[in-house]
């Protein structure tokens, strides 16, 4: 039953896709040539659906770094107040930001958040000094700082 609804949150996949996506997720160096003998199908096949879903945008093969084993323990949510007609401008200087790992649109009275990741305090007080602060169109922000993730995960299919 989970897996028949699960599977309707994708529905734009077809069963030989979503196959595909859920055995990369959870391995994404598995040969195409297991998946294609899992599903019944050839490794030809495999090879183009993955291309197919990664031309279409649908599937990315990453290789993801796990930012507390690198030293980047500190991490916090800032929402951001920006002047009005200036949104676009913010969110453009926010994109050339290294330190700035997710930027977001959003309602109420900060119209962006972002996620930045540092090793410490002071280099976040650095990075809010000397790096946000001199953004023009932000007028105000609030730090949130994570305390404890209870959940971080790239699993989409179940």
């Amino acid at each position: 039953m989970t897996r028949n609804l699960e599977r309707l949150r994708y529905s734009e996949l077809d069963d030989l896709d979503y196959g595909i996506a859920k055995a990369l997720q959870d391995n994404a160096r598995l040969p195409f040539t297991q998946i294609a003998k899992e599903l019944g199908v050839t490794e030809k096949t495999v090879r183009m659906r993955v291309q197919q879903m990664q031309d279409a945008e649908v599937l990315s093969l990453i290789g993801m770094l796990n930012p507390a084993k690198a030293g980047l323990t500190l991490s916090s949510l800032i929402q951001l107040a920006v002047e009005a007609g200036r949104l676009d401008e913010a969110a453009a200087e926010l994109q050339d930001i290294d330190e700035v790992r997710e930027i977001v649109l959003t309602s109420g009275e900060y119209q962006i958040m972002i996620q930045v990741l540092h090793r410490d305090h002071e280099e976040l007080s650095c990075f809010l000094l000397n790096r946000l602060n001199k953004i023009p169109g932000i007028v105000r922000m609030n730090v949130i700082h994570e305390l404890k993730s209870l959940k971080s995960s790239c699993t989409y299919v179940r």
